[in-house]
């Protein structure tokens, strides 16, 4: 009984007022009250009949707060969250609550767990229900962040309860130095009742200010204690995410609130973190004489790229400083893996030594050329590529691509829109435009010989991909084996037409300098042909095109729409008619054309082959809203066109021998069947 009482005394809530800190193995989290810079607002005891979600079903977010003290570089932020369960289906999402920081430089402190029923506020604030783990959520994507994740789990959490759960996180990344933002997002996928974002500065800061799909006003004041900025906003209805959008937009409003500065001070700031490396190692002083005798410079940069790009796997270990400051390019060629920064600065410093005029840019593969708008900070990139100049010509290298084929500098990263050279003097972004080498694509061929009986139908198919689409076919090639390639292949034409055999394993002819991949299969294929009367018909279907003709998952749109990968896609589609056989249907021509790609479809039939010819040409461009409805119209046709069923006509002999073959099977399985 004495234990119980204590187990039931270690359960109760804890008031969050003096410091208590919980340790979970290595980690730690502290209770407390909120910090003294922090304004609270009151919750509203009812949510406002004439503001957007008083009728919701599902979720309603009350209140959304963060404030954020950077004043003596403090870098102290605080978050309150207050939400309300509407159906029992999200009851589980409202009893968890999760928090990731970085205990290499963070601490984390909660100060409010609550729960609102019938009007009254409950304590729920369990540090035993408090867990803290460090998941690595990116390693299957290659990639250790060191953030520890605090799991804050709730009991008995029932529909129209509303929760609140305030915390704050002291600290921030020192390798940054100052070259951060804040963010806050005032709309979500759920009504919102109230935002808000407020930012302290030291005396004298002029503060900058990015906003994106909200009008919302900063009010900035100014004081002998510093400089506060405020971004509020109130009943904000639900934002409907479409989803396939371009990198560059976002559908949500948000805003970022950030010290005035310059491109030019962001690259004063990253200089630094790629100074003259150390001395390489002697296998790569080794690997750089030879190079060196490579005349041609194009040549000589492709080598070096191939070489950093296949040879040094991609593997990032974000931790502290790591997440900005890269590692000397002799430690990332001797353990062979790196991030983005690891291998440009490995890259960039190969180059170097090779007389190529080359540097690191900083790039948001997040947001594209959205970045450019941003308010300038370090914290507003996520990934590091390169820019090399050979005389007058400028290429882009990804150092983190692997398999490329071509010349270096030929792939297309025009995705990545905008980007910040860092050379001493730069203080503009610069655009990536498309390279000058054509983008490449897939050509299909399938060519359909039947037999002369019509018991079988021999399948010759050949892909040759070039360019882009060459260079995903050979990253997935080298990560499958022969044999499971095989059964997949062959899966794909058996869930088409049935029963088959494999004649061979697919072959693959790699020209990598051409960058043109080309793969031949060859399929007998049994169930191919299905009678229609004395008629035979096969269905066939374009798949090459498939793809980049894709339908978006929400057809009626108000933002703009991804483009599919640029490129030329085309399937051409061979039946090779028995003697005596013919076609009855003739010849067909469809050409569209809209802004960004153009289509056509053409069915001819000659000397006994019928054909069907598509192209599909992309130019990679992205869809403006206005411009939507008559691509997606477009697209629709494209994707009606790109099945057909061809029908054939056999000699009456032969048709009037096959049903009798067809009777004679018949009969003989039934014969069967009343034997048994």
């Amino acid at each position: 009984m004495r234990w119980l009482i204590v187990l039931a005394c270690l359960l109760l809530p804890v008031a969050a007022t003096a410091q208590v800190t919980h340790a979970r193995g290595e980690f730690a989290f502290a209770i407390e009250a909120e910090p003294g810079f922090v304004q609270r607002v009151e919750v509203p005891l009812e949510w406002d009949p004439a503001a957007p979600g008083h009728d919701e079903p599902r979720w309603r977010y009350w209140w959304h707060d963060a404030q954020t003290d950077r004043r003596g570089a403090a870098d102290h932020q605080y978050a309150e969250h207050v939400f309300e369960p509407r159906a029992t289906s999200v009851l589980g999402e409202a009893g968890r609550f999760q928090v990731s920081f970085n205990p290499d430089y963070q601490t984390l402190a909660f100060h409010r767990v609550e729960l609102r029923r019938d009007g009254r506020w409950v304590d729920r604030l369990v540090p035993e229900r408090i867990s803290l783990a460090r998941r690595e959520r990116g390693f299957e994507q290659d990639l250790a962040d060191g953030l520890v994740s605090a799991l804050v789990v709730l009991d008995d959490v029932r529909v129209g309860d509303v929760v609140r759960v305030s915390y704050s996180i002291k600290g921030s990344n020192p390798v940054l130095a100052g070259q951060v933002s804040d963010w806050s997002q005032l709309g979500w996928r759920n009504p919102v009742l109230g935002n808000r974002l407020r930012v302290l500065y030291d005396p004298g800061t002029e503060p900058a200010v990015h906003r994106e799909h909200t009008d919302a006003e900063a009010v900035v004041t100014r004081r002998d204690d510093g400089v506060e900025v405020v971004v509020a906003s109130a009943a904000m209805a639900a934002v409907l995410d479409e989803g396939d959008y371009p990198a560059w937009h976002q559908p949500f409003p948000q805003v970022q609130v950030a010290p005035a500065r310059s491109w030019a001070d962001v690259v004063a700031w990253a200089l630094p973190l790629y100074p003259p490396p150390p001395p390489l190692p002697a296998d790569l002083e080794a690997r750089l004489r030879e190079w060196a005798r490579i005349r041609s410079p194009l040549e000589r940069l492709t080598a070096v790229a191939r070489a950093v790009q296949d040879e040094v796997r991609y593997f990032g270990v974000e931790m502290g400083e790591n997440t900005h400051r890269p590692s000397a390019p002799g430690v990332t060629w001797e353990r062979r893996f790196g991030d983005c920064k690891d291998k440009s600065y490995l890259l960039v410093t190969l180059l170097r030594r090779l007389d190529i005029h080359a540097e690191p840019a900083l790039a948001s593969v997040g947001r594209g050329r959205a970045v450019a708008g941003f308010v300038p900070s370090a914290s507003d990139f996520d990934h590091v590529i390169v820019r090399v100049r050979l005389g007058r010509e400028v290429r882009w290298v990804d150092p983190t691509q692997t398999y490329r084929g071509g010349a270096a500098g030929d792939a297309d990263l025009s995705g990545y829109g905008m980007v910040l050279p860092l050379v001493a003097g730069s203080a503009a972004m610069v655009e990536i435009a498309a390279p000058a080498v054509g983008p490449g694509g897939v050509h299909v061929t399938e060519r359909y010989a039947p037999a002369a009986d019509a018991a079988h139908v021999t399948l010759e198919v050949a892909t040759v991909y070039s360019g882009d689409a060459a260079d995903g076919a050979r990253r997935g090639a080298a990560t499958e084996r022969r044999e499971e390639r095989g059964r997949r292949y062959a899966d794909y034409y058996r869930k088409r037409f049935g029963e088959l055999d494999a004649v061979s394993l697919p072959v693959i002819l790699d020209d990598r300098d051409r960058n043109r991949i080309t793969v031949t299969e060859t399929y007998l294929l049994r169930d191919a042909l299905q009678a229609e009367g004395a008629a035979r018909a096969m269905d066939t279907y374009a798949d090459s095109l498939d793809s980049p003709s894709r339908l978006p998952s929400v057809m009626q749109r108000h933002g703009p729409l991804a483009a599919s990968q640029r490129g030329r896609y085309r399937h051409d589609i061979e039946f090779h008619m028995p003697e005596g056989w013919s076609a009855r249907f003739g010849q067909e021509r469809d050409v569209q054309a809209v802004e960004g790609f153009a289509y056509s479809r053409e069915v001819d039939v000659l000397d006994g082959v019928a054909a069907l010819r598509y192209q599909l040409d992309v130019a990679g461009r992205d869809v403006e809203p206005g411009e939507v409805r008559t691509h997606v119209g477009s697209l629709r046709k494209v994707r009606d066109g790109l099945s057909a069923r061809l029908r054939f006509q056999p000699p009456a002999a032969q048709a009037s021998a096959e049903r009798r073959r067809r009777l004679e099977a018949l009969l003989k399985d039934t014969m069967k069947k009343d034997g048994q």
